[in-house]
């Protein structure tokens, strides 16, 4: 019995112990699994992911290229032929297409810049070259928007030009006076026609007749140059301090020109005249009296005429000499061709000469020096030394200069406008609004142009530029400054033509300073016209003139310095605006969008 109860025993147990292991066992099993699934599904998501960042990078990149190719078309000048638009080739790897966009008011449309004075934007769409698994296509494409930077080069402002142009001689003369500071080298410019100066070239100043004759009479004092490519003429009186640079010269009563005398044809000269320094020139004619105080050196004839004794100081070198009663050459003569002297002449060094003639008495009436003849004819002069003709100076063709803010960086604007003359009120409240900053009065819409008399003055704290159609400056009115400051009083020339000339639409005497009206001493004033300019009744400023026509009448003084216009050399005439390309563009703005082309 004891036996029988333990195996039932025994098999009890083991029969409890196979079903608590089965269980074990189904518990494992289902951990298994479990794992297995998580497993599995760490997989697919793993796949999807690296699918759809593969794709993300290969479109990026696309697009990135795309950008790339559309810079280079904008650099090599392609936009337009494109249509601006690029696009991959079929097939081909990275894919995109990217497109050129130019602003439109406050929008972007489809365009190719003309300039870079605006913004460009270029948008490019990229694709991937393998999309992302289990249609996760959310980076197969990108989307790049690049905006490229205007370019905005300001205008300079050189301080360059002469005291005056004036593109037309008609009118010019008078009584004033020009003078300079700080060294400067004071010229006045006529670009076209004949030049009567009877006044108003009194001062330190070079004057340049550059298309026509220059006769200098009445109270015209010139102190520096004289240049005409014509000829020039001093009837008497009036006097050429430094050089006379012409086609031909006459000089009368006394005249004199203190350099020396560059001609292209003859030397004309009586009365007493004098010439300081050398005189250069085709042929030269010399009578009554006067004298050079250099060498003279032609290549043609050389006379003497009449009496008065006709003196050069230096030595002569010509292709024939003839003299009347009288005359002397102080130093030596080398005459290539033949040499006739009168009673009274006389040479008081040597003379070469092919042959040579005298009245009577013995050559040493005649030549001081050793006579020597060469029957062929003297070979080239050791006495034609005489310095080559100066260069011609530059005289600028006519600048038209219109009214264009953007030329005038930093500058704000302020404008004024009347169906009659704006008012000195409405000029002095301008220039406040501008506190301290330099401004543009855009005085243009003043019908009757701008007028301020009396005892009005406008005070100036910066550099103010002042646009109308006429300037009416008069009485005891002026402009003032509490420091230097720049002044320009402008009449646009509207009219662009080429070649290019003055076009003066709103009247010859639209430009006039009179009765007293100033300038303080400290303002710098630039006054351009394509009409004329007139100066007068004792009329002082610092600056310059650049017009049409120009006066300085009635006692006025200009006192010479550069203040220049904007964008321009008016030394040459030439632009001084930089030029820009695309290749100065810089990227402003960089982003990817969610939609693209």
């Amino acid at each position: 019995m004891l036996l029988t109860s333990l195996a039932s025993t025994f098999r009890r147990l083991r029969s409890e112990e196979r079903g608590a292991g089965m269980a074990a066992v189904v518990g494992l099993m289902a951990v298994s699994l479990l794992t297995t699934s998580v497993v599995a599904t760490s997989v697919v998501t793993a796949t999807e992911y690296t699918t759809v960042t593969r794709a993300g990078v290969e479109s990026q990149a696309a697009a990135e290229a795309g950008i790339a190719v559309a810079r280079a078309g904008l650099l090599n000048g392609t936009c337009v032929s494109n249509s601006n638009s690029y696009a991959s080739a079929a097939n081909t790897v990275p894919e995109y297409v990217a497109t050129i966009w130019i602003p439109s008011g406050s929008a972007w449309v489809r365009g190719c810049p003309t300039g870079t004075a605006t913004q460009v934007r270029i948008l490019s769409t990229g694709y991937a070259e393998r999309e992302g698994a289990l249609g996760s296509d959310g980076r197969d494409e990108s989307h790049l928007e690049v905006i490229l930077s205007s370019i905005s080069v300001p205008s300079t402002i050189e301080a360059t030009g002469p005291a005056i142009y004036a593109y037309n001689s008609q009118g010019f003369g008078g009584g004033g006076k020009l003078v300079t500071i700080g060294g400067s080298d004071a010229s006045i410019l006529i670009r076209e026609g004949d030049v009567n100066c009877t006044g108003g070239a009194s001062g330190d100043a070079d004057i340049v007749v550059n298309n026509g004759n220059l006769t200098v009479s009445g109270g015209c004092v010139i102190t520096g140059n004289a240049y005409a490519s014509g000829r020039i003429t001093l009837p008497g009186g009036p006097d050429i301090g430094g050089n006379a640079i012409a086609n031909a010269l006459t000089m009368n009563g006394g005249s004199e020109v203190g350099g020396s005398v560059w001609v292209n044809q003859d030397v004309t000269l009586s009365g007493g005249v004098k010439i300081g320094g050398n005189v250069t020139a085709a042929t030269m004619s010399f009578s009554s009296g006067g004298e050079i105080g250099g060498n003279v050196q032609t290549t043609g004839a050389v006379t003497f005429n009449g009496g008065g004794g006709p003196l050069i100081k230096g030595n002569l070198t010509a292709a024939s000499f003839t003299t009347g009663n009288g005359g002397t050459v102080e130093k030596n003569a080398w005459i290539y061709g033949a040499t006739s002297v009168n009673w009274g002449a006389v040479i008081k060094g040597n003379l070469t000469t092919k042959t040579f003639s005298k009245p009577g008495g013995s050559n040493k009436d005649f030549v001081k020096g050793t006579l020597t003849l060469v029957p062929g004819g003297p070979t080239a002069s050791p006495y034609a030394t005489n310095p080559a003709r100066p260069a011609w100076p530059i005289v600028p063709d006519w600048i038209n200069f219109d009214y264009d803010p953007a030329d005038w960086s930093g500058f704000a604007v302020a404008t004024i406008s009347s169906s009659g003359s704006c008012s000195f009120t409405q000029v002095k409240n301008a220039v406040a609004s501008f506190a301290g900053q330099n401004g543009i009065v855009n005085g243009l819409g003043c019908v009757g142009g701008i007028s301020i008399g009396g005892s009005d003055i406008v005070t100036l704290n910066q550099d103010v530029a002042i646009f109308s159609p006429k300037y009416n400056f008069s009485g005891g009115g002026g402009f003032t400054a509490s420091q230097t400051r720049k002044l320009w009083l402008i009449t646009p020339d509207t009219v662009a033509e080429t070649p290019t000339t003055p076009t003066c639409i709103t009247g010859e005497s639209s430009f006039s300073v009179s009765g007293g009206f100033t300038f303080s001493s400290n303002l710098r004033v630039m006054m351009y016209t394509p009409c004329k300019v007139v100066l007068s009744s004792s009329t002082k400023f610092t600056g310059q003139v650049f017009s049409g026509k120009a006066g300085i009448d009635g006692g006025a003084v200009l006192t010479y310095t550069a203040v220049g216009l904007p964008g321009y050399n008016l030394d040459t005439g030439l632009t001084t605006t930089v030029a820009t390309s695309e290749a100065d563009r810089t990227i402003v703005s960089f982003r990817n969008l969610e939609d693209g082309n």
